[in-house]
């Protein structure tokens, strides 16, 4: 085979078992009530949709995985992230509904290390669609923040929003059929401080539709134990 391989992966911040379990509850609650295309299942298996925090989103040949990886663990030398949940948010033009985390400054700056390390390695790959479906081959065309940060990046939601940037730090709970209406802030929703919690390691994952971490390569734990596990 003389073509390189390729491969689209997801950075993200991995939520403590207990946390993702709220996760996953509030995620199995909604499918029952709207047409969902994907519920979380977990933060344990391997294989799985796993509740997770969006870092990066990108383009990697397979050959550069290992440099990669080494060069994360000292980005990951930091303490993990305890982050209080603000709101919940639905997209019905997309079809996400979500938990909105604080953007806190160190996870910002969190962001940027990860990027310095991961974006020199892509080079000028791109990954085929946005969670929403949309071709990043398009919307590296648009002008303003979006195109911006995807010509430099190859993602779109980089940077702290506080001076221009678009990184909303979120857990997605579930994707629905594209138009579904949620009404929001529901009786029987947990209060959205039940999602306050502990981020406690770096995760890489294959990249899924939707945006989905839908399988563990490996989990950097945070603190600076550097320690990697699969």
């Amino acid at each position: 085979m003389n073509q390189e391989l390729i491969c689209e992966l997801q950075l993200a911040l991995i939520p403590e078992k207990s946390l993702a379990d709220r996760h996953v509850a509030l995620s199995k609650q909604m499918a029952t009530q709207y047409p969902a295309l994907i519920t979380l299942t977990g933060v344990t298996a391997r294989l799985a949709f796993t509740p997770h925090l969006t870092i990066y989103q990108f383009a990697l040949k397979v050959k550069d995985l290992d440099r990669m990886c080494g060069a994360l663990a000292k980005v990951a030398s930091t303490a993990p992230f305890a982050l209080a949940a603000k709101e919940y948010r639905a997209n019905p033009n997309e079809g996400s509904f979500e938990v909105r985390y604080e953007g806190v400054s160190r996870l910002m700056q969190f962001q940027s290390a990860v990027l310095a390390v991961v974006n020199p390695l892509r080079g000028n790959l791109l990954v085929e669609l946005n969670p929403a479906g949309r071709p990043f081959s398009e919307l590296i065309q648009q002008s303003g923040t979006i195109g911006d940060n995807i010509r430099r990046t190859g993602f779109d939601a980089v940077g702290d929003p506080a001076i221009g940037g678009t990184f909303g730090p979120h857990v997605t709970i579930n994707w629905f059929r594209l138009g579904t209406s949620v009404k929001m802030n529901a009786s029987d929703w947990p209060p959205i401080s039940d999602f306050n919690g502990q981020f406690g390691a770096l995760g890489l994952f294959v990249l899924g539709p939707y945006g989905t971490c839908i399988q563990r390569l490996a989990a950097i734990d945070l603190a600076g134990s550097g320690s990697t596990r699969s």
